[in-house]
């Protein structure tokens, strides 16, 4: 059985919780259990806020989509503003959990732009619909080099290019990443208030 897919330009957004491996073996599991909602749960509201889509959660990290079953004309500039918001979010996490941590709850967050593939994926007894292809990969990959470049937020040079306006950014400078021939341009977005509001 055949599913039907269609190409659309989307901004892929990925989080991931910094250190969950070490979080794990601090908490219990019914600690851990809360802590991820407790992580999730800003997650998920600020990415429907911002009229995304939550695609998954896979382990301790969310996939989001912005373009993707919904569209607007502006959706870099929403996701980039949903992962801004994210991080100020954090502050009320750390209020709860810094202390049994004894360290900072940080979240990474990827963010890429471009066509992607979106549809049901799966067998026709279990499918999901979601988007894949190189941009989606690109955007995993961002959100677990955060913590090498000590950033919060990575982004690439297409969403940098149809953001660039709205948002500080600072350069983070050419990478060679996995899959792709040439050195991607990553961009960090400062934690400044955006220059306009949706």
């Amino acid at each position: 059985m055949a599913f039907a897919a269609n190409k659309v330009c989307a901004s892929v957004l990925f989080t991931d919780i910094r250190h969950f491996n070490k979080i794990v073996n601090i908490l219990s599991l019914e600690e851990t259990h809360s802590f991820l909602n407790d992580c999730f749960g800003p997650i998920v509201e600020t990415v429907l806020k911002y009229e995304g889509t939550v695609d998954k959660f896979m382990g301790d990290a969310v996939m989001a989509v912005f373009g993707s079953p919904i569209k607007h004309e502006d959706d870099p500039f929403r996701a980039v503003k949903c992962a801004l918001d994210i991080q100020k979010k954090i502050e009320d996490i750390n209020v709860k959990w810094r202390k049994p941590l004894n360290f900072l709850v940080e979240i990474d967050i990827g963010i890429c732009t471009g066509e992607v593939l979106a549809g049901n994926v799966g067998h026709v007894k279990r499918m999901d619909y979601t988007v894949i292809g190189k941009n989606v990969n690109l955007a995993a990959q961002l959100v677990h080099m955060c913590n090498a470049h000590n950033v919060e937020i990575l982004i690439d040079g297409q969403t940098y290019e149809k953001t660039k306006d709205d948002f500080v950014f600072r350069e983070v400078g050419e990478k060679l990443l996995l899959g792709f021939i040439k050195p991607v341009m990553l961009y960090s977005p400062e934690t400044t208030a955006a220059k306009k509001e949706i």
